[in-house]
């Protein structure tokens, strides 16, 4: 097999547990294509599982960026969330698609330590047996079995694939009225959509303007939006975009995307009980570039 057929048989795979385990999308790229980079250069006729191969190079970089990211993270400004990830750039493995790699997933991951985080996704995600993580990431395969016991107990029931979703009909309709309420200034009507104590968490990073701290309770997430649709903030209108492989909502301003929200559902899917709001631009460049679609190797 050529490394073009390994890049397109194996990069979904990569990438779903490189971001995942980052919460950056910018980040995992760069991770996947630098192992593929060493992988041309490695002697790959001694390899019998290619898959666990590439997963262990993708794993320990990852783990080796978070522990390195672990001082950025304690000082960074207000709260950190992931880099949403439009629908045109997820992967197009089936797989990958029945797994969710929903925004509030990823939040959810970021509870895990670096080492938990790599067994979970392993496990959960890439369906690695446990003697093959312990392979992979160098421990005893007791030790992969306590992480992942005590990683899985951190994730909560909330962790189960698409549990609490909304209809895709409720999603809709929020985003519709949403809609509504930015080009009028009146938000009440999306109380229906709202839990009593809704909680809002902005991500600007200190480069963008952003509540540093969260917003709790449906008055005060009122609020906030009315005051910010008072002061014009909201002139160029948002539009609807796919986040994650959900409906989302994105900001325009001056030709580009100034923030993107998310909302996770309670268990049921009948209200939202969080609104993830990132405004770093970091974290929007996706929105703001056309990524080639074409595989490095093939060049």
């Amino acid at each position: 097999m050529t490394v073009a057929q390994t890049y397109e048989r194996h990069r979904s795979a990569l990438f779903g547990l490189a971001y995942r385990m980052l919460g950056m999308a910018t980040d995992a790229e760069d991770i996947v294509q630098d192992v593929f980079a060493q992988y041309m250069q490695s002697d790959t006729e001694g390899i019998a599982n290619e898959k666990a191969y590439l997963a262990k190079m993708t794993a320990n970089r990852c783990i080796n960026l978070l522990k390195s990211a672990r001082r950025k993270r304690e000082t960074y400004v207000g709260e950190w969330l992931p880099e949403p990830l439009p629908d045109g750039d997820r992967a197009a493995d089936p797989a990958e698609r029945r797994e969710s790699i929903g925004y509030a997933y990823l939040v959810l991951l970021q509870k895990l330590t670096p080492l938990e985080r790599a067994i979970y996704v392993l496990k959960e995600t890439l369906g690695f047996e446990y003697a093959d993580i312990a392979d992979i990431l160098e421990r005893t395969e007791t030790s992969c079995r306590k992480t992942f016991s005590r990683a899985k107990a951190k994730m909560g029931d909330d962790a189960a694939p698409r549990q609490g979703e909304a209809a895709e009909e409720t999603k809709e309709r929020f985003a519709e009225a949403f809609l509504r309420a930015s080009d009028t200034g009146n938000f009440k009507p999306l109380l229906a959509f709202l839990l009593d104590d809704v909680i809002m968490i902005s991500d600007g990073g200190g480069k963008a303007r952003a509540a540093i701290y969260p917003i709790v309770g449906f008055p005060r997430v009122l609020a906030f939006f009315e005051g910010l649709s008072a002061k014009g903030v909201f002139k160029e209108g948002f539009e609807r975009v796919t986040l994650n492989g959900d409906p989302g909502l994105a900001l325009r301003r001056d030709g580009g995307i100034a923030n993107a929200i998310c909302a996770e559902w309670e268990p049921g899917g009948s209200r939202i009980r969080r609104l993830y709001l990132v405004v770093n631009p970091d974290k929007l460049t996706k929105f703001n570039r056309t990524l080639p679609g074409t595989s490095p190797w093939t060049r």
